[in-house]
């Protein structure tokens, strides 16, 4: 047996990680450690915290040396041979995908993370197995499991597989600026704006700043720029192509990401568009698919393309999920749909005067006394956005109930929402886990009712909501899945884990 610094072992001989795992698993117990010296470093409190730290790292090397991996024919085994035993046994018929995770001290140590995964809603956040080998072993690995899972060996790094759309840093920059949502974006620069009136008040009245423009321009960061520079880091270097039945994925800046997962996994493809990409004429795809947990904590959805011109979008998801292009006629909602619409507007608009109507007196109150211009726009000025923001709501009650639609076939069906940031799901009656329709007592009047289709995803579990239809149309979703189960026709392969 090796633990990896040498020669692998033989097919089916039990081996070990490499032995940085031991730093990996111990890090972060040692930054709490030594936050704690450094606050607390009194006495005999940094001895204590010392022998806890050599602790820590014992129990993670007694870990590693008692823990060994084997990859037999059929499956993957890991054990563990400590006090707490455990055995996993990891079937490849039930993996979903075998991904490459590199992060700074993978770099450091010259290894890869190795991350198993099954296709199950239990395993969509966390990986079932997460293995550090030397790169070119985890390379060498992955090549012959990717041989079991998906019928043919990865792509050799020497031999990469020309994508079908290249996407340059530029255009990974405009993902990552403009696909954050406009509620989004609208709350931070909101922030952002009260920032700046506090800043401009505390000037003017020479009252001193308080903190709070410092609050809000904290806020307008973590809300804003935070989510644009993680997703430009992310997908920096992006890659996306198609190889047979098997789509693969790289990218990542600091941590690196290779992921690959067989059409047969995708529950549902997600065109989406925010107001700015609509503005650009852009929009993005996301898939829907489980068995891709990164371990790192991060919860994105795959993406198939990111935010391009809606020409290469289109000839994107016709060359990657051809599966999924969706020809039906689209319709839209009934004419009692526009009135539960309103009605929601109604109550939206009635619970924002209310809301700001406290605020509204305040800024008066501590502008009231300035002169010039300021004098005359600031104390009005919070007043004149609740009104904006009013007609805004009416504004995108008219367009949801114009955009929102829905649309069938014989295997695909589709959802269109959203009146700001729009979003196109098309599903597989063969991927649905649940239909639930819904009828409040306003829907119920105008004889309408809203549908939630359940899916398994990369999030955990996922639920699209419908706009507002008949109930027997949304209804006829759940009864053809069983149909087809009482056919035969629903195909059970793409549902299988």
């Amino acid at each position: 047996m090796t633990d990896d610094t040498g020669a692998p072992a033989r097919h089916g001989e039990p081996i070990r990680c490499h032995p940085s795992i031991v730093v990996e698993r111990s890090l972060s117990g040692i930054v709490v450690l030594v936050i704690l010296v450094m606050q607390l470093g009194r006495g005999a409190l940094p001895a204590i915290l010392a022998v806890l730290f050599v602790g820590l790292v014992l129990f993670n090397y007694r870990q590693w040396r008692r823990t060994t991996v084997q990859f037999n024919e059929t499956d993957v085994v890991v054990e563990r041979n400590t006090l707490f035993k455990m055995k996993k046994t990891l079937p490849y018929a039930k993996m979903a995908s075998v991904n490459v995770n590199r992060g700074v001290l993978n770099r450091v140590f010259g290894t890869s993370r190795l991350l198993v995964n099954i296709n199950s809603g239990s395993g969509a956040m966390v990986p079932e197995a997460v293995l550090t080998f030397r790169q070119d072993v985890a390379e060498g690995i992955r090549a012959g499991m990717a041989e079991r899972l998906y019928g043919h060996e990865t792509v050799p790094e020497e031999e990469p597989a020309e994508p079908p759309v290249s996407f340059s840093p530029v255009d990974v920059i405009v993902h990552g600026l403009f696909s954050v949502s406009t509620y989004q974006t609208v709350f931070g620069f909101a922030f952002l704006a009260y920032s700046v009136v506090q800043l401009y008040v505390s000037t003017v009245t020479g009252a001193g700043a308080d903190g709070k423009a410092l609050v809000s321009l904290l806020m307008f960061f973590s809300i804003q720029l935070a989510p644009s520079v993680s997703l430009i880091f992310h997908y920096y270097n992006y890659r996306v192509y198609r190889r047979g039945d098997t789509i693969y994925l790289e990218h990542g800046l600091v941590r690196t990401y290779k992921t690959s997962f067989a059409v047969s996994r995708i529950n549902a493809v997600r065109v989406k568009r925010t107001l700015a990409a609509r503005l650009l004429h852009r929009s993005w795809i996301e898939v829907e698919v489980v068995g891709l947990a990164s371990g790192s904590g991060e919860s994105l959805r795959p993406v198939l393309c990111l935010l391009k011109d809606d020409a290469t979008q289109q000839r994107l998801f016709r060359e990657l999920v051809p599966e999924f292009v969706d020809d039906h006629i689209r319709e839209r909602q009934p004419a009692g749909a526009r009135s539960v619409l309103l009605i929601r507007a109604a109550l939206a608009s009635l619970a924002l005067v209310l809301v700001t109507a406290y605020p509204s007196i305040y800024v008066y109150r501590a502008t009231a006394a300035l002169t010039g211009i300021a004098g005359t726009v600031l104390p009005y000025a919070l007043p004149l956005a609740t009104a904006a923001a009013i007609l805004a709501i009416l504004y995108a009650t008219y367009v949801s109930y114009r955009i929102t639609a829905f649309g069938t076939d014989s295997d695909l069906f589709t959802f269109v929402n959203g009146a700001v940031d729009r979003e196109t799901v098309v599903m597989n009656y063969d991927k649905v886990q649940m239909v639930r329709i819904t009828r409040g007592p306003v829907a119920r009047f105008f004889d309408v009712a809203q549908g939630q289709v359940y899916l398994l995803s990369a999030t955990g579990g996922a639920s699209v909501a419908s706009g507002y239809f008949d109930e027997s149309r949304l209804a006829a979703i759940g009864e053809v899945v069983m149909e087809r189960i009482a056919s035969g026709e629903y195909d059970y392969r793409k549902n299988s884990v």
